[in-house]
Parts: structure tokens; C-alpha cells; sequence
């Protein structure tokens, strides 16, 4: 049986439930197949994923997605700054992402901007001083509060280079790292100096646009947020403000 047999089946048995378990899944494709090895059914579950058509939201819990999957909008200066240090820094494992993303989710628009490039704590000031070594201006190696109020946000855009966190969610494009919504969403919340344009009632407004938009893992975003050892603060925040206490509950 090919491939979209299974993938109509799937749409038409679990259409209107909303949310699907793999204990579910499994049992799904054993109807057709009995001696379904696990590892197959594994390999299954990574496939759907990879098309879109189903979406993790928990572990051991899916969504048939019927929403886009996140892809920013990576202008050309992005891609110059990981293309340079893409070829200098060849072994090094960094990501790029510019907060002028959120104005599509946010009420108020923002007139300044950051570039974030982080990178693995061992590299990061290495790649800050070949940035700056790249003639490119405005950019900063991790700010502190007052660099933040005289410099960094006087600038209508800036480069802040910080370290990235261990196990962080991304996703590549084109070979490029980029975040994923779960930790743009998980480093707003955390870093509100960094950040500030974005805090209070955008913060909500952030949260509950994204949600409505993507499908989110709440897992994942909990996961990063504990090694930013804010998790708990981030479920308080979620449960007492925003529309993904729905994913809480589940």
C-alpha cells in the first residue's frame, strides 16, 4: 500500500479528533499491517513529521496539521552574516534571527531592531570580533543593561552576538540555523531587557498570534526553558495569561 493510501486513511479516521496519541497511531497501522516492527512505525512517524502533515505538541502526542509551518522571512543581510561566518567558522554551530519577525505578530510596531547571531559559548566572542573585524557596525558581545539603554537600541539596528544555549530548538534553511517559534517565544519571555520592546501586553499578544498560527510543542518549549531555568515562571506566565494554556492542560 503507497504511502498516500495511508496518509488519506489517517486524515479520514482521525479528522475529527484533536489530538492523536502514538499508542493510537500504532494501533492505526497495525489494522493494516499485524506485524508492523516498531522501528518502521518510528521511521513513519519522522516521515509524516517531515511533510507537515502531522505535528508534534507534546511527547507522545500529535496534531494533524492543518497550519503552516514556520518559515521566517530571512532577508539578504541574514544570509550574508551566516554565509561569512558559515566559511570562517566552519565547525562552529550558530543561529541567526532578527527580531523584525515579530512585528507580523505583535499590535504596536517596533522602528528599531536586533540581529541576533548566537553561537557556541567557546566561539562567541571570536565570531564577535570577526564581525566587527567584517566592518559591520552596531555590534555588541553580549550588552549589559546600560550598553543596552546608551547604545544598542539608539541604533535603528543592531548585531548582538550572545551564546547559544545548549539543546536550543532550530531549524535549519537552506543549511542555515534559524530558531523555531517555541524558542523565540521561550527567549522573549526570559531576556525582557534584551527584549523590551516586546514585554507586556505584546508579550501576550506575541504568544497567542503564534499559537494561533503554528502548531507549537509545548514539550519543546518547556524543555528550553528549563535549561533557562525559568520553566516554571514560563508555565505561571502561560497558564494565567495566554491562549496555550490549552496545551498545558492536554
Amino acid at each position: 500500500m503507497s504511502n498516500n493510501f495511508f496518509i488519506e486513511r489517517l486524515r479520514q479516521r482521525f479528522s475529527e479528533q484533536r489530538y492523536i496519541t502514538r499508542e493510537e497511531l500504532y494501533s492505526f497501522y497495525r489494522s493494516f499491517e499485524p506485524d508492523l516492527k516498531e522501528a518502521t512505525f518510528t521511521w513513519r512517524i519522522y516521515s509524516l513529521k517531515e511533510k507537515n502533515i502531522l505535528k508534534p505538541v507534546r511527547t507522545g502526542m500529535y496534531i494533524l496539521s492543518t497550519k503552516p509551518s514556520f518559515s521566517p522571512d530571512v532577508e539578504p543581510r541574514l544570509i550574508e552574516i551566516a554565509g561569512k561566518v558559515k566559511k570562517q567558522f566552519p565547525r562552529v554551530k550558530f543561529c541567526l534571527w532578527n527580531t523584525r519577525w515579530f512585528n507580523d505578530w505583535m499590535i504596536h510596531q517596533p522602528g528599531k531592531f536586533l540581529i541576533m547571531v548566537e553561537v557556541e559559548l567557546l566561539s562567541a566572542e571570536s565570531v564577535f570580533y570577526y564581525l566587527k573585524d567584517e566592518n559591520y557596525l552596531n555590534v555588541f558581545y553580549n550588552p549589559d543593561d546600560k550598553f543596552l539603554d546608551r547604545y544598542v537600541y539608539e541604533e535603528q539596528e543592531s548585531i548582538i552576538v550572545k551564546q547559544l544555549i545548549t539543546k536550543a530548538p532550530l531549524k535549519k534553511i537552506k543549511g542555515i540555523a534559524y530558531p523555531t517559534p517555541e524558542k523565540l517565544l521561550v527567549d522573549i519571555f526570559v531576556e525582557r531587557k534584551l527584549f523590551a520592546p516586546y514585554q507586556g501586553t505584546e508579550l501576550i499578544q506575541i504568544f497567542n498570534t503564534v499559537y494561533k498560527q503554528y502548531t507549537l510543542n509545548i514539550t519543546k518549549m518547556l524543555a528550553y526553558a528549563k535549561r533557562r531555568t525559568k520553566e516554571q515562571e514560563l508555565i505561571e506566565f502561560i497558564t494565567n495569561n495566554t491562549q496555550l494554556t490549552e496545551l498545558l492542560s492536554e
